[in-house]
């Protein structure tokens, strides 16, 4: 029998606690049950003992870690996010050792509605994998031969239709199907025969029925929350018991039936049939295939699943497939496949932050430019530019009046913002690069489609910015470097300002990073692996800048930062 993990039924609590965890440890090459038990509790994600927080999770430690209610409630939700295809064991050899995947990546940046990234990774589990360990021996992608199976009963389905034909039965091809439909057909009609086959399932199988019935809370959650059916009571099907609860196909259901009908259904032995080149276009074709109907943005890949469509195309029956990636075959072979570097434990190779070097390579081959210098220039017949609908810059004017040079005001500036919580630093941020020259405003909190905090606007070269202020952090961290990474992709995918990979996208704090070697990989990673330009900008910085423009020194700085890697390096007249 298929067992699905049992962490609950709230789906969307499920997903905010991946999103949660990914924040706080997708900066780690690897991590632990324990992390996530230490991650949970800081965030009063979880109890033990009543409690929540530290005291939690000192009264759950136990010395026999079976009994340990915390370590098990994340040993649950691991299970779950490795079914999903968010996270991976990183070493075959060591099973509770973690990392996430390019498919967990997606998840978490998916803010607006995670609902559609949720419904292709359910779709995507698949038994036999290279990944989970079952102790049945199903061939089964479930939750597709729900849908496919509901559609031809009726647009029905119950709990224990599920149980019965779905968790105990091969699917595999159009036979697999009708095998089921016909074996759940046979029930139909006497809710005698129905109960008299769940009992005789749970003897040959040796599970008790109330086990049975609980692997089931996780997919019937599922069928809900995928708006694939609506819940109802009715003794339509069993007129001879209770009314049952049955689960009824809606249009978009049906709409999701009928085109997973239409779908070539990858499997692991259909996948390890093909050559070398097939595989690797498999994979490419699967993962962009799920963004895609995902609402991902792929037309950065769009080329070369035309040419992988073209190398599969003898091979394959059909022009659509299904085919998750992360969720059926170890995560090194899709990484290669994709072109994605991704890190791996201590304990099988050697790792240059998150970005592995095979034999052979040089370190210097990850470098990016890590430092954009900006040499201001003195033209002492410029006339001032100096606006006034800003507070800043008339602070900025003010200085310059009194005959301060442009390092003297930045030095004022930043003491005098030293304490400035993000209310007051975000819109001077974008107060500042208004200055500048630049379009830009600070986004509204609560406006949960603008990831960034300010966006420098542009009809072709739009700019996001990330901003820490120095309530927050007084160095720019790694955090903020992530997070413009993932303000650049959530900017290209979802295109609400038009941008281009070229342009760089800014993470703005109160200093400088104080541990800059690691930021600095960080970085060089960033690029290597997404291609993405991240420049980093203090305060002083922009300060030093603005106070440049506004003598009328000044008119080309917005090229300049368009096109910023690395550390930002102001040399100031």
């Amino acid at each position: 029998m298929i067992r699905f993990p049992n962490p609950g039924s709230d789906i969307p609590s499920f997903i905010r606690i991946f999103k949660v965890l990914h924040t706080y440890m997708s900066e780690k090459s690897w991590f632990t049950l324990d992390d996530m038990s230490d991650t949970l509790t800081k965030m009063n994600l979880a109890a033990s003992s009543g409690h929540v927080g530290e005291r939690a999770l000192a009264l759950s430690t136990r010395e026999d870690r079976s009994r340990d209610p915390l370590y098990n409630q994340s040993k649950m939700y691991a299970e779950l996010f490795r079914t999903l295809g968010w996270m991976v064991s990183d070493d075959p050899k060591a099973a509770l050792i973690f990392c996430f995947t390019l498919l967990g990546d997606h998840v978490a940046v998916a803010d607006i509605d995670p609902k559609a990234i949720f419904e292709e990774s359910v779709l995507g589990i698949n038994y036999p994998n290279k990944l989970l360990a079952i102790k049945g021996t199903e061939a089964s992608r479930a939750f597709s031969a729900i849908l496919r199976t509901a559609l031809r009963l009726n647009a029905h389905i119950c709990r224990d239709e599920i149980i019965i034909g779905i968790l105990n039965m091969d699917d595999t091809g159009e036979e697999g199907i009708e095998n089921i439909v016909s074996e759940i057909a046979k029930l139909r009609g006497s809710a005698s025969r129905l109960s008299k086959a769940i009992i005789d399932m749970s003897k040959r199988i040796n599970i008790q029925i109330n086990t049975m019935q609980n692997y089931t809370r996780f997919p019937l959650a599922v069928l809900t929350y995928c708006d694939w059916f609506d819940r109802i009571f009715t003794k339509e099907f069993y007129p001879d018991g209770r009314p049952t609860v049955m689960f009824k196909l809606t249009p978009y259901g049906k709409h999701r039936a009928e085109q997973l009908d239409e779908l070539y259904d990858v499997r692991l032995s259909d996948f390890e049939s093909h050559t070398t080149d097939e595989q690797a276009a498999l994979v490419r074709i699967g993962f962009y295939s799920m963004l895609q109907r995902a609402n991902f943005d792929i037309s950065p890949a769009i080329a070369q699943v035309a040419k992988d469509r073209d190398v599969i195309r003898q091979s394959v029956e059909k022009d659509e497939l299904i085919f998750s990636p992360y969720q059926t075959i170890r995560p090194e072979i899709v990484d290669s496949a994709l072109g994605y570097a991704r890190a791996i434990s201590p304990e099988i190779g050697r790792t240059y932050n998150q970005m592995t070097l095979r034999d052979g390579e040089s370190e210097s081959i990850y470098k990016v430019q890590q430092v954009t210098t900006i040499k201001l220039v003195r033209n002492n017949s410029a006339q001032s530019a100096i606006p006034t609908d800003t507070a800043i810059a008339r602070e900025i004017a003010e200085f310059i009046g009194r005959g301060c040079e442009n390092s003297c005001i930045a030095d004022a500036l930043t003491l005098t913002y030293r304490n400035a919580t993000k209310e007051t630093f975000y819109p001077l941020v974008a107060d500042l690069f208004s200055v500048i020259g630049f379009n830009c405003y600070a986004s509204r909190a609560g406006i949960n489609y603008e990831r960034w905090d300010a966006i420098a606007v542009d009809d072709s070269f739009s700019i996001p910015i990330e901003i820490k202020s120095p309530t927050e952090e007084a160095f720019i961290s790694v955090k903020a470097i992530r997070q413009a990474l993932e303000n650049k992709i959530i900017l290209l995918s979802r295109k609400s300002y038009t941008t281009d990979w070229n342009t760089t996208t800014l993470a703005i704090g109160y200093h400088l990073p104080n541990e800059r070697a690691e930021v600095s990989r960080l970085i060089a990673d960033v690029k290597k692996t997404f291609n993405v330009n991240i420049g980093v900008i203090d305060f002083k910085a922009l300060v030093t800048m603005a106070s440049a423009v506004i003598r009328g020194n000044e008119e080309n700085l917005i090229e300049k930062i368009r096109k910023m890697e690395g550390f930002i390096n102001v040399e100031s007249f």
